[in-house]
């Protein structure tokens, strides 16, 4: 898997980060060299410091790592409150139903399937989208199973 970043910006201060790699990050020092990664890549490709206090939540699962920075207020310094979810059901959106063959969720005009029948697809962030969070419960407690 090649280790990829996407960057999505909420607006001129929060953002999520899509992070893809083989890497695994298990302890604190792991995650702080993630955000810092993030921190030089935010700084490099969209000429974009973070500063101040930010909330990050972190959602982890096999290899993928989205990292959600809401920025709180600033307080002449980088600062971070973090919370990582290990273990987290994330899933593919997609509206093609011939995009994936196999079974699959469908909900409210999409369909779903697990983030890691696509982590190694080109076409990851073309066609699709990735949902986590407390959106992920409610498909798949709403979801009907589709081939």
């Amino acid at each position: 898997m090649k280790e990829t970043l996407k960057i999505e910006f909420i607006d001129d201060d929060s953002f999520t980060a899509y992070y893809i790699t083989d890497d695994e990050f298990e302890d604190e020092d792991d995650y702080k060299i993630m955000v810092k990664y993030i921190d030089n890549e935010l700084k490099r490709k969209y000429n974009y410091s973070l500063h101040g206090f930010y909330d990050v939540n972190i959602y982890v699962n096999k290899g993928i790592y989205i990292a959600d920075f809401i920025f709180i207020d600033d307080y002449g310094r980088k600062d971070f409150n973090v919370s990582i979810f290990l273990k987290s059901k994330i899933l593919y959106c997609f509206e093609d139903n011939d995009l994936i063959s196999g079974k699959k969720m469908y909900y409210d005009g999409y369909f779903y399937i697990d983030i890691d029948r696509m982590l190694n697809d080109i076409r990851l962030y073309e066609y699709g989208s990735i949902v986590y969070g407390k959106d992920v419960e409610l498909i798949i407690n709403n979801s009907k199973e589709v081939i």
